[in-house]
């Protein structure tokens, strides 16, 4: 999946946005909730001092991964070399993706693509994450950009041939285009993991007494999108079974994990200890605070 500028765009403009707002959302009327009712503080910790060492590690990933695709010496086929090439070679697991060729299932994963992209504007659906929309949507761009970093870089180190190339039923000119070494892994599925992991996880953090239904139809949708767009890339011939479920395992993670550690954290567990005195004896008084 190459770069889709207006997509990074669009994302980096939210590094010059962000809506304050109270640390407590107190109790209000909430239809997601139990009982309509949505207690709790915010579950996230948001300024510009803790936002940094997110948008480093985001941008320098971006710039890593463009650097390593720019300066990439590999070539596409030839077609003296897409001659010599031997489906058997691709072990047994992956092997059957590579007899897939369909046009139609790799548009349809790219609107699914183009839809997790701007998913995050689903979070101005409700009151309490609208509150934080700024916040949450530079969040987004940072699951979006890491995303984008690591799966560009292993893309360009491990230059895996992609399945369509060993079929002959495949339009040369894609055979030999400039991305038929770009399978391992899935960039589409990685990008709709991490963007539903991303809403489903904000989603749920700040509605915690979220009504049971809707919670599980949230988590299975957020689990259903990126595994259609892994069938729909294998029907496809873009990639092979392996590179579709590392990309699920991988943008998954990273959609999980950014939110994650902008939560909240209780304070440390403090222990203390003192000598005293009860009537008269001596003693220790052992103090451990919550």
């Amino acid at each position: 999946m190459k770069a889709k500028p207006l997509t990074t765009l669009f994302f980096f403009l939210t590094l010059f946005t962000s809506v304050h707002a109270q640390d407590s959302l107190g109790i209000n009327n909430c239809l997601v909730c139990k009982n309509n009712l949505h207690p709790g503080a915010k579950p996230y910790t948001f300024s510009w001092k803790n936002e940094a060492p997110y948008i480093g590690t985001a941008a320098g990933l971006v710039v890593t991964g463009i650097v390593v695709d720019l300066t990439n010496p590999v070539k596409p086929f030839s077609l003296q070399e897409l001659n010599l090439l031997n489906r058997n070679d691709v072990n047994a697991f992956d092997r059957n993706a590579t007899f897939n060729w369909s046009p139609g299932s790799s548009t349809a994963s790219d609107v699914l693509l183009i839809g997790s992209v701007i998913s995050p504007v689903l979070l101005l659906t409700t009151s309490q994450t609208r509150a934080d929309f700024g916040w949450l949507l530079l969040m987004g761009w940072e699951v979006l950009s890491i995303n984008y970093g690591m799966m560009t870089t292993v893309k360009n180190l491990t230059n895996r041939p992609r399945p369509y190339v060993y079929n002959p039923d495949t339009p040369t000119d894609v055979r030999t285009g400039t991305d038929s070494k770009e399978s391992f892994y899935s960039g589409h599925v990685s990008t709709t993991a991490s963007m539903s992991f991303f809403l489903a996880t904000v989603l749920t953090d700040y509605h915690p007494d979220m009504k049971t239904g809707l919670k599980i139809t949230v988590w299975t949708l957020a689990a259903a999108y990126p595994a259609i767009t892994a069938y729909l890339r294998v029907e496809a011939g873009k990639h092979y079974p392996t590179d579709v479920i590392a990309g699920y395992a991988i943008g998954a993670l990273t959609g999980w994990l950014v939110p994650f550690l902008h939560k909240k954290r209780k304070p440390d567990a403090k222990f203390s200890f003192a000598p005293t005195t009860i009537y008269g004896n001596a003693g220790i008084y052992l103090s451990y605070q919550f």
